[in-house]
């Protein structure tokens, strides 16, 4: 079709072609809305400065005590009964008691105490006396004397063993060069021993190797033999262990020397002995005849002879040596006493120097602690064992209290379930009709009981008196909860500020106390307020963009208005408090 003819087709149904392109406009327009996404849209409301008050709400009921049942708090067995049924009584009371046992003597126990705590505060503020000064400056004069004494004492006894020590060298030195000849001859001596002692051990090998020997062992105790070759290996390791000593200088190494030598060679006499005794015992064989069993029993006979001799001759060395030191000996001896004892002095010396000086910092502590007077934090601390006492006394007082029965309130005595010596019952031993005024009782929660304390004001607003708020305080907190249709509440009694005569038993309305207020203080939504992975809590503060960012924040008390107390945020500050998408 040519443009001509379609612009000819157009304008023909001008009308129709405008609502088609009317049409496709509106159509896109509703496409795009649809597909487009849509940005969500922040329920706000600002950071507000003034004043929180924050309350805990229940419903409050009129009741009363008029009519107690009074009970023990302790088990036990009673005692005394005061009162009788229709006596009248007054608060404060004695009604019964229990058998108090020990409880009465843990009084007396605390009260002790508690009087001698007293006494050494007032000992504290008064300070020391002059006479307690005199007498600390006299015993530190004393450990003074004492100690300047041991440290005396522990100077003549180091100049004792030095002047002990310098004789004993000297004395080593003179008989090390007078002894020096007898050294000499000790220390050939020895070796002569060793050499003929070594000999001696290896005749055994040489008599022990002949077949005709080997032979007779086989046939009669090869066992022993293995012993006896046994002990022989010890001697000769003994031997050579001398040998491996070094060559002495003085006669005390000397006699070490042919000490060691002695026990050496006694050792190999007892291998030469054992192996003559077992050459004498071997049964005779075609080899090992009764002519060559002589033969070699004289061979080792004249080691053994040999051996004893180089014994005897060690002995006659040593006493030789020991002789010739004699004098020398004792004198030496004399001097390692007096160093030994010296040292042993200085020792005393030392530790009484060291009790002396730790038990006189003591003293001058001491001294200078009664001449500064008691600090404050002492007496500070005195104060605080005192309280710590007479809350001791409270506490045995409270003990000792739970064994009586007093009447909370003035009254009539109703009703004595209790008889002396019986065991006291679980429930009520005395009821009392009292004439307290009436109060209103409410059920806290779980969560808000923690909020309430003591002297706590609130008001009720009876459904008898709408609009009308009696003024209440709070005077009793249940410390165990109470199921109320399967949840845990908390029982609160709050007592009239005023007298209401129109108020009946029974009466229910609003209640509420009031648990803390806060003045001046910024707060946001309670809605408004998150919390992170961490348990850190924020909220979402639209900036001048538009778009919100979290802000860690501080909380403190939740107000009634449904606010909460914030700080790190500023006075007309946009929060989120919704968003919707």
């Amino acid at each position: 079709m040519k443009l001509s003819s379609l612009s000819s087709v157009l304008w023909k149904h001008k009308w129709k072609t405008l609502i088609a392109i009317v049409v496709l406009l509106v159509v896109g327009l509703a496409i795009h809305g649809l597909t487009a996404a849509t940005p969500p849209q922040y329920v706000t409301a600002p950071v507000e400065s003034g004043d929180l008050i924050q309350t805990v709400e229940a419903v409050g009921t009129v009741t009363s005590d008029r009519n107690l049942d009074l009970q023990f708090k302790s088990a036990g067995i009673v005692s005394d009964v005061y009162v009788k049924e229709g006596q009248t009584v007054v608060a404060g009371q004695r009604l019964a008691s229990l058998k108090a046992g020990n409880l009465g003597a843990g009084v007396a126990v605390a009260a002790a105490s508690a009087r001698e705590a007293e006494a050494n505060l007032q000992a504290l503020e008064q300070g020391a006396r002059p006479e307690d000064i005199a007498i600390s400056e006299a015993t530190v004069e004393n450990k003074r004397a004492t100690l300047n004494g041991a440290k005396a004492s522990l100077s003549i006894a180091q100049e004792n063993l030095k002047s002990s020590q310098g004789k004993l060298t000297a004395l080593k030195s003179e008989a090390s060069t007078s002894l020096l000849g007898q050294v000499s001859l000790a220390v050939s001596l020895g070796n002569q021993k060793l050499t003929r002692t070594e000999q001696a051990v290896a005749t055994i090998d040489d008599v022990f190797s002949h077949n005709d020997v080997q032979d007779a062992i086989v046939k009669d105790n090869p066992g022993l033999y293995d012993d006896m070759k046994k002990q022989e290996q010890l001697a000769k390791d003994a031997l050579a262990a001398i040998r491996k000593q070094p060559i002495p200088t003085d006669y005390q190494g000397a006699l070490q020397l042919l000490a060691l030598v002695r026990t050496a060679v006694t050792q190999a006499s007892t291998v030469v002995d054992e192996a003559y005794t077992t050459v004498s015992n071997l049964n005779l064989t075609n080899y090992y005849t009764a002519d060559k069993r002589e033969t070699y029993k004289s061979t080792l006979g004249t080691e053994k002879n040999a051996i004893l001799s180089a014994i005897t001759d060690v002995d006659t060395g040593v006493k030789t040596l020991q002789d010739a030191s004699a004098t020398y000996q004792t004198r030496i001896t004399t001097e390692e006493a007096n160093i030994t004892t010296a040292q042993g002095t200085m020792e005393r010396a030392q530790a009484d120097i060291d009790t002396y000086q730790t038990s006189l910092a003591i003293d001058e502590a001491e001294l200078a602690l009664k001449k500064a007077g008691a600090r404050q934090t002492d007496i500070d601390a005195a104060v605080a064992r005192l309280r710590a006492a007479q809350a001791s006394v409270a506490r045995a007082a409270a003990d000792y209290g739970d064994t009586v029965i007093t009447a909370p309130v003035a009254g009539v005595i109703t009703k004595v379930d209790i008889k002396p010596g019986e065991a006291a019952p679980l429930g009520a031993a005395i009821t009392l009709l009292g004439t307290s005024p009436y109060r209103i009782e409410m059920m806290v929660s779980e969560v808000d009981i923690p909020k309430v304390s003591l002297s706590q004001t609130g008001s009720v607003e009876l459904d008898a008196f709408k609009d009308t708020h009696f003024q209440l305080h709070v005077s009793e907190i249940a410390s165990a909860p109470t199921d109320v249709a399967g949840v845990s509440k908390y029982k609160v009694k709050l007592d009239f500020v005023y007298p209401h005569p129109e108020i009946k038993i029974g009466m229910t309305g609003d209640a509420e106390i009031t648990t803390a207020s806060r003045q001046g203080v910024l707060s946001v939504p309670v809605r408004a307020v998150l919390q992170d992975a961490d348990g850190k809590k924020l909220v979402r503060v639209v900036k001048g963009n538009g778009a919100p960012e979290d802000q860690y924040v501080e909380t403190g008390i939740e107000g009634a208005n449904g606010n909460i107390e914030v700080k790190g945020l500023k006075e007309g500050e946009q929060v989120v408090v919704l968003v919707k998408k």
